[in-house]
């Protein structure tokens, strides 16, 4: 389960594990208060030069592993959701990329926007995919997300 929070990356490229980790109030799938340490996982965020070591819990009642995710970044992507939008916002509306942005994952997020809108939204918000992002994330969906 991923618990997302408010997470400073720089400091935890810095402190690794010494940063001090937010613990989960209760577990999100039974209830339980108490969730205990448990270890830690690399993740890769764009922009840093090396994985992260992000913490991880688990219930001891039911089991479930909770995983710390950043706010502001969707799961299993690696940018952020501003620089994602921001970049397909500057594509559509001038027709070219930014110079940094000239690249596979770019080019994903907008077939993926593109099939997405069309999909689960219908013909008209094609021609402002925009609105269709923002309507995407505010139905609790990844607009950027290759599978419905």
């Amino acid at each position: 389960m991923i618990h997302s929070v408010c997470l400073d990356l720089k400091q935890i490229e810095q402190l690794g594990r010494n940063y001090l980790w937010p613990r989960p109030w209760q577990c999100a799938r039974c209830g339980n208060n108490k969730v205990w340490g448990h270890g830690f996982v690399w993740v890769i965020f764009a922009g840093f030069a090396k994985a992260l070591q992000i913490r991880r819990y688990r219930c001891p009642v039911c089991g479930c592993i909770i995983r710390l995710r950043p706010r502001g970044y969707f799961e299993r992507i690696q940018t952020d959701i501003a620089t994602i939008r921001s970049r397909l916002i500057q594509r559509l509306n001038t027709g070219r990329w930014p110079r940094a942005a000239a690249n596979n994952c770019s080019r994903h997020w907008l077939c993926a926007l593109k099939r997405n809108s069309l999909a689960l939204l219908g013909m008209a918000w094609r021609y402002r995919p925009a609105e269709a992002f923002d309507r995407l994330i505010g139905m609790g969906r990844v607009p950027v997300r290759r599978s419905l």
